[in-house]
């Protein structure tokens, strides 16, 4: 039986760019290791204000 305490998982910013099957490009970026639907929903919204402004409403 282990007795090897869990470590927390650190969340991870991952970034990508490609080229779309039409031609155009795009940016992707994922934040994984999040614990909670509350973490997710947090992180999402601080993306949008710093990247989005007012521009629009998430995508759910």
């Amino acid at each position: 039986m282990s007795t090897e305490t869990p470590q927390a998982l650190t969340p991870v910013v991952s970034l990508v760019w490609g080229e779309a099957k039409d031609g155009t490009y795009f940016a992707q970026m994922t934040v994984s290791g999040l614990t909670s639907e509350d973490q997710a929903r947090a992180a999402m919204d601080h993306m949008q204000r710093l990247f989005c402004g007012a521009e629009q409403e998430p995508i759910q």
